[in-house]
């Protein structure tokens, strides 16, 4: 479950950046993601969105999976395996209250993406079961959702030559007025705001040696960075308690 509040700031067209660091408490481990990790939420087409919601209530979930498919994506020292990747992303999104229908679509989208990239996951199920199962969401999105989304693809087409003709329209009465146009897609501003950090992102503690302290101030569901830095243990004291246990 989550244990802070989601804090953003938007950053450019699609971009939102962590103001707080954001906690997930899973079964044996912590998930702290810190300030200034930058996510687009849920990566929605905009036809499936009229069923999907890319933030509102998968905001979290989603800010989630971003964090740790990211560093399932390590090809050196990764601490997330991709099934797991994507199955914490289900669970969080049960848990900030997507009906299963929801979720399991939003799963399948997320694992299809790895599944075609190569990247099975060495957790879970045998490879065919893997496959198995998106075969059986797919099959259930198709009848569920196929229709009402071809529907709302042919909208937004209409919908974008209408925006470049009142766009191509408008442009003058712009111009003598001094003010520039604001162009559809494609031609919209890009994205050059770049986001230069130095520390580690995504953190993730057991649960048997997070500190006392740290323990204290995520059950009171606000932490930040101050805090992180004064209070989480090195990696030579992580492994130190470990041999404890």
């Amino acid at each position: 479950m989550f244990r802070t509040t989601l804090h953003v700031a938007h950053v450019d067209q699609k971009d939102w950046r962590l103001t707080k660091p954001l906690v997930w408490e899973g079964e044996w481990e912590f998930f702290i993601i810190r300030s200034d990790f930058r996510t687009d939420f849920a990566s929605i087409p905009k036809p499936v969105r009229w069923l999907l919601d890319n933030a509102g209530r998968n905001a979290e979930a989603a800010v989630l999976h971003d964090a740790v498919w990211r560093e399932s994506q390590r090809k050196v020292g990764s601490r997330v395996d991709p099934w797991h990747a994507d199955g914490v992303f289900r669970r969080a999104l049960r848990q900030t209250g997507a009906p299963a229908l929801t979720r399991s679509l939003m799963w399948f989208a997320v694992r299809a993406t790895a599944t075609f990239a190569g990247r099975f996951g060495k957790l879970g199920p045998s490879l065919p079961a893997k496959i198995l199962q998106l075969l059986a969401i797919f099959v259930l999105g198709v009848v569920a959702a196929l229709p009402a989304t071809i529907i709302a693809a042919v909208g937004l087409v209409l919908y974008w030559l209408f925006s470049w003709i009142v766009a191509v329209v408008w442009s003058p009465v712009e111009r003598a007025r001094g003010t520039e146009t604001n162009w559809p897609w494609p031609a919209g501003p890009s994205s050059d705001i770049e986001s230069v950090v130095s520390r580690e992102l995504l953190v993730i503690v057991d649960k048997e040696v997070i500190p006392d302290a740290l323990r204290e101030l995520i059950d009171g569901g606000e932490v930040d960075d101050e805090d992180l830095d004064r209070l989480l243990p090195s990696n030579d004291e992580v492994e130190a308690a470990r041999q404890l246990i």
